[in-house]
C-alpha cells in the first residue's frame, strides 16, 4: 500500500515558496514513522467571507474544514489522502478564544491559522507554521495530544508553547504513528 498523502493548500496567501519550506520541514517529522507524501497545491483556495465571524474577525475553524471537504471531496480519503489548508488569518472553535489549527480526522481535513504564529524572523515563522501543520496531520492520522511538552503533539495554548515543542514526534508518538500509518 502507498504512503499516506497530504495536499497542503494555501488559503489567502500566495507565497508557494513559503509553503514549500513548510512542507520540507514537516516531511522530515514523519520519516521516523515511515514517511508520507506531502504536496504543495499550486492553486490556493479563497475562503468565503461567510466563514468569518464578523464580530470576532476570526474564521470559524469547523466551518472552514467542512468547506474544504466539499471542495476536495473527490480527492479525500481519511488517513490515506488528506488536505491541510494554511490559512492567512485567525481561527477559533466554540469555547476557545483561538486555535492555531483544527483537524477533522473523520473527513481528512485540517486547517492551520497563521495570524498568531507570526514572528519577526522569517525562519521562526516557518518553523511555527510547520510545527502546527505536523501537529494537525498527526491528528488526521489518529494521534491524540501528548503529555510530553516537547513533542509536536503536545497541546499549545500560547505561541510560547509552540516555540517550546520540537518539530518532531517523541518516541512514544513515533511508535503509535508507525502503527497508524500501515
Amino acid at each position: 500500500m502507498s504512503k499516506p498523502a497530504v495536499l497542503v493548500v494555501p488559503a489567502g496567501m500566495g507565497d508557494v515558496g513559503f509553503l514549500s519550506r513548510i512542507v520540507e520541514m514537516a516531511s522530515t517529522a514523519f520519516e521516523p514513522a515511515g514517511g508520507l507524501r506531502m504536496l504543495v497545491s499550486l492553486e490556493g483556495v479563497s475562503l468565503p467571507i461567510s466563514l468569518v465571524d464578523l464580530d470576532r474577525m476570526q474564521y470559524r475553524a469547523e466551518d472552514v474544514n467542512r468547506y474544504l471537504a466539499s471542495m476536495f471531496e473527490g480527492y479525500l480519503e481519511p488517513r490515506r489522502r488528506m488536505v491541510v489548508a494554511v490559512v492567512e488569518g485567525d481561527g477559533y472553535v466554540h469555547g476557545l478564544n483561538f486555535v492555531f489549527g483544527l483537524a477533522t480526522p473523520e473527513i481528512g481535513v485540517a486547517s492551520v491559522y497563521t495570524r498568531r504564529l507570526e514572528a519577526l524572523s522569517p525562519g521562526l515563522y516557518v518553523e511555527r507554521v510547520a510545527k502546527e501543520v505536523v501537529h494537525e496531520i498527526g491528528h488526521l492520522l489518529g494521534l491524540g495530544h501528548c503529555s510530553n511538552p516537547h513533542c509536536v503533539m503536545s497541546f499549545s495554548n500560547s505561541v510560547s508553547d509552540v516555540d517550546r515543542k520540537e518539530a518532531g514526534f517523541c518516541n512514544s508518538c513515533v511508535l503509535k504513528l508507525s502503527r497508524l500509518m500501515v
